[in-house]
């Protein structure tokens, strides 16, 4: 639970009166690789954090399109379907988790009801939605300024034994490449 303490005092600290209410609106689920925390389609009603793993965001446009990762989470991170939750409607990612995972998963009603209750904690909502939606821009920068071995090189970075945790083909689907050109470039990497 530390790294939660720490997320949140990262972001605006609460008081210990807030930070039990969290907790006690919160629930700590374990989740194998491969179980989804939400689905395609299906209306996702939590927001989830995690203590431990790593998951993915991803979508799939029709029945017959590949799968596209938007986006790889790990520890100390939240991962969810946001819009499907704040709107009630259907979603359209989903987050599979890729190594067993630890998660705080909270009801949006639950964290919109507390938010209405405590300006303390409204504050830290709204704190938490700037990071969310900065780390957003970041990604979609480098995306559009960085080649895949330079955001291949910050995933690493940002994941220790990422290669070892999940499988290649996930890797390359974040960053928008073959599992191929993935293999590609570590080898390259490797000879550097």
């Amino acid at each position: 639970m530390e790294i939660l303490i720490n997320f949140i005092k990262d972001i605006y600290p609460l008081s210990n009166e807030d930070f039990q209410k969290l907790l006690s609106i919160a629930q700590v689920t374990p989740y194998k690789a491969g179980d989804h925390l939400c689905e395609l389609g299906s209306i996702n009603n939590k927001v989830f954090f995690i203590l431990n793993g790593v998951t993915r965001t991803y979508m799939k446009e029709t029945s017959d399109s590949p799968e596209i990762n938007k986006s790889i989470a790990y520890s100390g991170n939240m991962a969810t379907s946001l819009k499907s939750a704040i709107n009630k409607t259907p979603a359209r990612i989903a987050c599979q988790c890729l190594t067993d995972c630890l998660i705080v998963e909270v009801r949006e009603d639950e964290l919109t009801k507390f938010r209405q209750q405590s300006s303390e904690f409204s504050e830290f909502m709204y704190r938490a939605l700037e990071r969310e939606y900065t780390k957003l821009e970041e990604a979609l920068i480098d995306v559009l300024s960085k080649d895949a071995t330079e955001r291949y090189l910050i995933l690493r970075k940002k994941i220790k034994n990422i290669d070892q945790l999940i499988p290649q083909y996930h890797i390359a689907s974040h960053l928008g490449i073959t599992p191929i050109q993935l293999s590609r470039i570590r080898k390259k990497l490797l000879t550097e």
